[in-house]
């Protein structure tokens, strides 16, 4: 059996909103909605937090840890790395690459994205965002690919952006590979929705929006979309 491994990766020193990952997005911090939603994906095999080796994020490691999820702590700058450890650790065949500033990652649209991968000869597969006007909304699935890809992937390119963003070598060598942009349903076809927490900004408007609509972590990436479109209009 394919062993389907989701990496949520987490860390507290960004650059544009330091220590994001513990903010409240209504009464539950970031991590938490995002652990809490990943886990309710049924095609997972397990989920890790791969977070760094820095004191300043040991309160993330402690979180998941306290929520029954897995830690893997690496590097801070080499994420790819940290990555490849992850999956090493997890025994992954599959790694499913989770970002932890979408608090609205759906476990329906991670299952989306493992059985569209699994249905062809891919080596890269990506709901997360639009990509080859897939008209994906931003902010509700995530990317995925083999852990013997990335090791490949590691051990060829050196190059920073590379190395910290970790699927950034597929899409610039985007000719080499079997990429598989998992097509929107009807409902989640948006692409000028973004779901992510970037900024103080982005987390302001998200709480008023989960305030209006009492949308919780069990909402499903549906009425999210459904939602926030209505939010929009107000």
């Amino acid at each position: 059996m394919t062993r389907v491994v989701a990496v949520v990766q987490a860390r507290m020193g960004s650059v544009r909103f330091p220590g994001k990952m513990l903010e409240h997005l209504g009464e539950k911090n970031l991590l938490t909605w995002v652990l809490t939603r990943v886990s309710t994906a049924k095609r997972l095999d397990e989920v890790v937090l791969a977070t760094s080796t820095s004191s300043q994020d040991d309160a993330v490691a402690e979180l998941a840890g306290s929520l029954g999820t897995k830690v893997f702590r690496g590097s801070e700058t080499d994420v790819l790395d940290r990555f490849v450890g992850a999956a090493r650790a997890a025994k992954a065949d599959l790694v499913v690459r989770v970002c932890a500033d979408n608090p609205f990652v759906a476990g329906e649209e991670l299952d989306r994205l493992v059985e569209s991968h699994l249905s062809g000869d891919f080596d890269y597969s990506c709901n997360h965002q639009q990509r080859l006007d897939n008209r994906y909304v931003d902010g509700v699935g995530a990317e995925i690919l083999s852990a013997r890809l990335l090791e490949k992937i590691s051990g060829q390119t050196q190059i920073q952006s590379h190395r910290e963003h970790v699927t950034s070598y597929v899409w610039d060598n985007a000719k080499d590979f079997a990429i598989n942009a998992v097509q929107a349903p009807a409902e989640l076809a948006y692409p000028e929705m973004r779901l992510d927490v970037d900024t103080v900004e982005d987390l302001a408007v998200l709480n008023e929006f989960i305030a209006k609509f009492a949308v919780t972590p069990q909402t499903t990436a549906a009425e999210v979309v459904r939602s926030f479109n209505r939010f929009k209009r107000h």
